[in-house]
């Protein structure tokens, strides 16, 4: 599989996007409007970590997004009737073609392409490709993004654009935690979709981040977790860390 770095977490929320910014301002990081997504009749923030960033989605248009397509906003429609939280990840691609063709050599069964884009606030559009995996299980495989500009031209905007405060662009997305209902099995099978080895049997590494998968019987705060959330991410770590110990955020953990 081609080369591959943690893109974004989306954060699925019930509110405005803009919630997020206030949120945020209150730990001294920079959160950002986003913009509409009108094809799909959702909206966003975005809380940036170098290239990486945070997603906070949002319905903007029901019935618009009741109608889309785009496996993202099924998932959201569906979860965000049970609970506001972490709800996928995302991971970057230079080649979205290429993968595609990778992962059906590996047995999966990768969607169409989706075509994405949104007009931000300074009147730029942004473009990009998305690639879904077809999954009937409880935790919805990661999916793939491929931007229309690349890693240096985004990164140099961000920051011509102030959109990316210094002491944001040094820290890193180090780990995703999930609870899930078996975290031996989980990782086994992320390993083999990423092409990765499994690290004391729950823990995968992709890019510069970690995937950590627990069991929800491992303790009963998780159990707690699984019961509201299903097979869900509940934790993100950033390096070096925002705070000693997690702090909640729109009603998931942040460290």
């Amino acid at each position: 599989m081609n080369l591959l770095e943690l893109d974004h977490i989306v954060h699925f929320i019930n509110r405005d996007p803009a919630q997020a910014v206030y949120e945020w301002e209150k730990y001294g990081l920079k959160a950002i409007l986003g913009g509409s997504h009108t094809k799909w009749g959702t909206y966003n923030s975005l809380l940036y970590f170098g290239l990486s960033y945070i997603e906070y989605l949002a319905v903007e248009n029901m019935a618009v997004a009741s109608k889309s397509e785009n496996p993202l906003i099924s998932q959201l429609l569906r979860d965000s009737k049970q609970f506001e939280g972490f709800g996928q990840i995302c991971f970057r691609t230079d080649n979205i073609l290429k993968l595609k063709e990778d992962l059906q050599k590996k047995g999966y069964h990768p969607t169409e392409i989706f075509d994405g884009k949104r007009l931000r606030d300074d009147g730029v559009l942004i473009s990009w490709k998305m690639l879904f995996i077809q999954s009937d299980g409880p935790l919805p495989y990661p999916f793939f993004i491929q931007w229309s500009q690349g890693d240096l031209e985004r990164l140099e905007d961000l920051k011509q654009n102030r959109l990316l405060p210094e002491k944001q662009e040094e820290r890193v997305i180090e780990s995703i935690s999930f609870v899930v209902s078996n975290a031996g099995d989980v990782a086994a099978d992320w390993a083999r979709l990423f092409g990765v080895s499994v690290d004391s049997q729950i823990k995968i590494n992709v890019g510069r981040s970690d995937i950590i998968f627990y069991d929800k019987n491992a303790n009963n705060d998780l159990m707690q977790i699984h019961n509201l959330k299903g097979d869900r991410p509940f934790l993100i770590e950033i390096d070096p860390p925002i705070s000693s110990s997690p702090i909640t955020v729109l009603s998931d953990c942040y460290k």
